[in-house]
């Protein structure tokens, strides 16, 4: 309950982080037009890098949070980077809310089907959900949304 709690918290930091900073705008700017964005004066390559830095820093605290439940090994984020990135990919281009609901759909599927069956049923649905979404939504499920978060 403590890491859904964290994972919560951690997620409405970054939105507001997005959405309500002059840096979260900048962000976007650079990501969405960058030749744009660099004629109007923007540091695409120090936002970028700065993105960047905040993406490695997340990924280093998650690794933090998961420690007293997942033995630290060289390999520890394997099991989770392909989830993720296929939850990234499902989402669709809005990064912050469609990965949210992306992941938090698949997730809930492949752990309610782990927790009946086993852990193999668990991997097999959350893939197969991943290709029915794709095959449904090739754009991703956050393609048709008009309100971007």
């Amino acid at each position: 309950m403590a890491l859904i709690a964290i994972a919560g918290l951690l997620t409405a930091a970054l939105h507001v982080l997005l959405t309500r900073t002059n840096y979260g705008i900048l962000a976007r700017a650079a990501v969405q037009d960058p030749q744009m964005s660099a004629a109007i004066g923007i540091d695409s390559a120090r936002i970028n890098t700065s993105t960047f830095a905040l993406g490695c820093g997340l990924a280093g605290f998650a690794g933090a949070v998961l420690l007293p439940v997942v033995p630290a090994t060289p390999g520890m984020g394997f099991a989770f980077v392909v989830k993720a990135f296929l939850g990234v990919v499902v989402a669709g281009p809005l990064a912050l809310s469609g990965t949210v609901v992306a992941s938090g759909v698949l997730g809930v599927l492949a752990n309610i089907t782990a927790s009946v069956w086993s852990a193999v049923f668990g991997d097999l649905l959350f893939f197969g959900a991943t290709i029915v979404l794709l095959w449904l939504f090739p754009q991703g499920i956050s393609q048709q949304w008009r309100l971007k978060l």
